[in-house]
């Protein structure tokens, strides 16, 4: 006798896979923010070995100064929302920050690096990432499936999964139809129970 396989939830998964997701979820949001800002990433690595422990990693072929801390940003921001809904607290953000030491200096060095006034890259972060992730969901969630399945994605694997053909950049009109919310991400499609 042959029983359905029941469709695998978070509830099925370990407390060491939960939390390879979501490093998973957080490099993600680092490589698709990169992608939607007009950078590009070199690749986004998630390891999860026995003797080092989890560890993750976003390197960047191209990101300017002027969006390096909505990057940064991103990755805490996409953990959190992973984690806590889509509208995570700010005690749930300063927890994150707190645990993710590497971010939370790169956000402080982003905010000290503009001495002379121009605005606030930190304050401009918190307000410019949760509406670009919110429409880029989906693609977060895809490019964190081929991290936690293979342990890396590139920048076409993040294009392919924001549905872009022209491969991104500053000059994609693909990505500024992406941000100006013309176009859309390509939903994830519903596997049957």
């Amino acid at each position: 006798m042959t029983t359905k396989k029941r469709r695998l939830t978070r509830a099925d998964l370990t407390d060491r896979e939960r939390r390879h997701l979501a490093a998973c979820v957080h490099e993600a949001g680092h490589a698709v923010a990169c992608a939607m800002l007009g950078g590009e990433i070199h690749s986004a690595v998630v390891s999860n070995g026995r003797i080092f422990g989890l560890q993750g990693s976003t390197t960047f072929a191209q990101l300017p100064d002027t969006i390096d801390a909505r990057v940064t940003y991103a990755g805490l921001w996409a953990e959190a929302r992973w984690e806590h809904g889509p509208r995570p607290t700010t005690a749930q953000l300063r927890h994150l920050r707190r645990t993710n030491g590497h971010d939370d200096a790169r956000l402080c060095a982003a905010a000290t690096a503009d001495v002379y006034g121009y605005g606030d890259p930190s304050r401009e972060a918190r307000s410019a990432v949760p509406p670009l992730l919110d429409r880029a969901w989906p693609a977060v969630v895809r490019v964190a499936q081929q991290l936690f399945t293979s342990g890396e994605a590139t920048h076409d694997d993040v294009c392919k999964a924001l549905g872009i053909t022209d491969g991104g950049g500053t000059g994609s009109s693909q990505i500024a139809s992406l941000r100006a919310g013309l176009r859309s991400v390509p939903k994830i499609a519903a596997v049957p129970a």
